[in-house]
Order: C-alpha cells, then sequence, then structure tokens
C-alpha cells in the first residue's frame, strides 16, 4: 500500500541534511544468506550516532502517523537501515526474514516491510521497487521523496537496478497486533466501506454501529 508525501518538505530537508553527514558502507555486510548475493548498494553504518538519532527520528514520524495506525496497527518498529544506490547498483528477488534481532527490543516479528523514499524522482532514473504478491502478481513501484509503500515481509521484492543518478530511501519493518495479512485486508476492505458511507448523512446511531463493527472485528482478529 502507497501513502504519497508522509512527510513534509520541512521533515525531508532536515533528514536530508542529516543524510550528508553519515558514513556509508557495503550493504553486503548486513545482509545474509540469498539476500547478499542479491544486494548491491550502500548502506549508513548502523553504528554511525548520526544515523541512530536519524532512525528514531523517523520512527516517531510513522508510529505518530494516523493513517498508519488505523492500517497496519503496528505494534513495534524496528530500526530501520538507510541504502544508497548509484548507477549499476540495485539489489536482487529476496525475501526479508520473518524475524530481526535489536538491541533494545530483542526478536522482533517483521509482518510488513516498508520503504520510505528520501530521494526525488528526478534525482535518479531506474530503481523501482517491484514486490510480487502470493497470487504472482507484480507490482512496480517509483517512488517520489516523502513517499512510503508497505507490504508485507513475506512477500517476494527486489530494487531494479539504477541507471542514472543516486537513489536513498528508509527501509525498515513493523510487527502487528494483527500478524495475518489476510485479516489485515479484511479490515481495509472495511475501512474503505466506512470510508464510502462516512459520505452519506449517517444518523451518530448508525456511525457508532459501523465503529462498534470495526472495534468487534480488530478484537476478533488481534493477536
Amino acid at each position: 500500500m502507497k501513502i504519497n508525501k508522509i512527510l513534509d518538505e520541512d521533515q525531508l530537508i532536515y533528514i536530508n541534511s542529516l543524510i550528508k553527514k553519515l558514513k556509508f558502507i557495503d550493504g553486503k555486510l548486513t545482509a545474509s544468506g540469498i539476500a547478499k548475493k542479491a544486494k548491491n548498494n550502500m548502506q549508513a553504518d548502523p553504528k554511525d550516532s548520526g544515523f541512530i538519532n536519524l532512525s528514531k527520528y523517523i520512527g516517531e514520524i510513522l508510529l505518530n502517523n494516523p493513517w498508519i495506525n488505523s492500517r497496519f496497527f503496528p505494534k513495534k518498529f524496528s530500526t530501520g537501515i538507510v541504502n544508497k544506490y548509484l548507477a549499476g547498483q540495485g539489489y536482487g528477488r529476496h525475501y526479508d526474514n520473518s524475524h530481526i534481532l535489536m538491541s533494545n527490543l530483542g526478536a522482533m516479528r517483521r509482518d510488513f516491510s516498508f520503504t520510505l523514499m528520501l530521494s526525488a524522482k528526478s534525482d535518479y532514473e531506474g530503481g523501482e521497487l517491484e514486490i510480487e504478491s502470493n497470487d504472482n502478481l507484480v507490482q512496480t513501484i517509483h517512488l517520489d521523496a516523502g513517499d512510503i509503500v508497505i507490504y508485507p515481509s513475506s512477500h517476494i521484492h527486489s530494487v531494479m537496478p539504477v541507471t542514472k543518478g543516486e537513489r536513498i530511501a528508509f527501509i525498515g519493518w513493523l510487527s502487528s497486533y494483527i500478524k495475518d495479512t489476510r485479516a489485515h485486508e479484511t479490515l481495509n476492505i472495511y475501512s474503505n466501506l466506512q470510508q464510502e458511507l462516512a459520505k452519506y448523512d449517517l444518523s451518530v446511531d448508525d456511525q457508532l454501529l459501523l465503529q462498534h463493527l470495526k472495534n468487534k472485528l480488530i478484537h476478533l482478529l488481534s493477536e
């Protein structure tokens, strides 16, 4: 699911001022298995204090976003990574591991992965994110600065080679109170229906009933 402009211009300016000070290392150093062979990019040094501050800043923005909270019911956000792709670099087809070990939270289940784009579309060519759903449909996404796409971590995904310029993005994961992605689809359908019905002049009782039904669904589908 793509959300346009989750970051405003001031936030992007601040984030990019921090990125300019970061130390980047070979991305393969933090990959394993098939992903290590597929990965060809640069990554901000996770030990860099500037990166730690950046990750916390972005994490707070996402955690406080009402749209993300209402759609994905985040339980925890992981510490993310900042990836940089130059011309000729990309990331082949791979899965994200089911869990990530975090020093402050222990092992965290990865239910959803996200890519938050920090480069403007005009800054790079190529570099499309491709996501393969479980029914073999492929979604190709070219993100602009401030856009985010969130998708199940169980989906195969890849970053097509950048052909020109520089592509920088913040990558992260979240665990949800509702871990079954099919349950999320059910809730999203209901949320869309609720939004459509809100266009009509519903009585207060009808609005309360819709919210009550959604709350019941959430309780039934939660861990």
